[in-house]
């Protein structure tokens, strides 16, 4: 960490500032020393150049279970060890499943968001910090935040994409669900399939909210959405086995839930719809939206045998939901081209784009 960062971050304990003493320097980080609570005195360690700014009582023992699951996860599928050429250098262009899928998703990220270079950023659920580390490239401020602190798979090996960019970003430990940060200090906080990994959304969203200035911006890629009328137990046997088997934290919201959860934190959503929606004019999302069977189809537009099955999608969708007493959602939005792209995610699912922003 560099000193400055002591102007962004307090005790997750009692929200009072540190002071950094019996510190290491290898340039331009503080490496290794401690953080003082000036308040309650707490004490935290600086280890790598990374503060390790959590409580460690119960709350975060899950958190601890959950880092061991990543490398656990990683060395079960035989690439936990760091390759010369590395991949994570690259990322998240690289030219293979899933990145191709993250570029595209956080190119549409960059369009949106029309960063200035003046923005102060948190890189929330960093993983290796790839992002954070696209930031700083583009001038800004970076502070990217995990639970994971291995040098292969965590913030630990920032330091090497740092290095390798020929960029810097501060990087920390902690707890997305008690953010070690004064009130109002960020301009944008980013999550790259960061939301799902977390035990208690509303909660999370509320902590982003807190560290954002009026005006902020949260903007959240690669998010998986749960259909409405698909069980979120049957969903995480499906796609999350390996990782809960870990212990990873893994959830599937369906789109209600996190509407629920980004309201209750203050949060006014400015644009949301499926990632692969983005280059659809009104006309290609509406032929896809009925093909899903996730708006209403209409007689004549199309052969009667595509109409037949967007029918039977259509009504199987909401006679699951029906028999399954799932709430009927509205699909209300500025214009038609978002009621058709909410309707994808809330009926159908899918990976999620969002943009919120915190009211003044």
């Amino acid at each position: 960490m560099k000193e400055d960062l002591l102007e962004l971050i307090c005790c997750p304990a009692c929200q009072h500032g540190l002071t950094a003493v019996s510190h290491e320097r290898r340039e331009p980080e503080i490496w290794t020393g401690e953080l003082v609570c000036t308040g309650c005195t707490a004490v935290y360690p600086i280890q790598n150049g990374m503060p390790r700014l959590y409580v460690d009582d119960e709350r975060w023992q899950p958190k601890a279970a959950e880092a061991e699951g990543w490398v656990t996860f990683h060395k079960d599928l035989g690439i936990y060890e760091v390759q010369t050429n590395a991949v994570d250098l690259q990322i998240p262009y690289y030219p293979e499943e899933p990145w191709r899928s993250v570029a595209r998703s956080f190119d549409i990220a960059l369009q949106e968001l029309k960063l200035t270079g003046q923005e102060t950023i948190l890189d929330l659920g960093a993983g290796r910090g790839w992002a954070a580390k696209q930031f700083a490239r583009r001038s800004c401020r970076v502070v990217a935040l995990d639970v994971v602190s291995d040098e292969n798979v965590g913030l630990g090996r920032a330091r090497a994409l740092m290095d390798d960019a020929g960029t810097y970003f501060d990087r920390l430990i902690g707890d997305g669900e008690n953010l070690p940060f004064f009130p109002e200090q960020f301009d944008l906080v980013f999550c790259a399939a960061a939301l799902h990994h977390c035990a208690n959304l509303p909660l999370l969203l509320q902590n982003v909210a807190r560290v954002l200035k009026p005006g902020g911006r949260l903007c959240a890629i690669n998010e998986p959405c749960r259909s409405v009328v698909e069980g979120e137990q049957r969903t995480l046997k499906r796609h999350a086995a390996h990782e809960l088997a870990v212990g990873i934290v893994e959830t599937r919201p369906d789109w209600p839930t996190y509407e629920q959860a980004i309201a209750g934190a203050g949060l006014c959503v400015k644009a949301l719809y499926p990632a692969l929606a983005y280059a659809m004019d009104e006309g290609g999302l509406r032929i896809w939206s009925t093909l899903l069977g996730v708006t209403r189809p209409h007689w004549g537009q199309r052969p009667v045998r595509h109409q037949l099955v967007s029918w039977c999608r259509y009504g199987g969708r909401r006679l699951v939901a029906l028999t399954r007493g799932v709430r009927m959602p509205a699909t209300d939005g500025p214009d038609e081209w978002q009621r058709m792209a909410t309707a994808v995610l809330l009926w159908a699912g899918g990976e999620m784009f969002l943009l919120a922003e915190k009211r003044p």
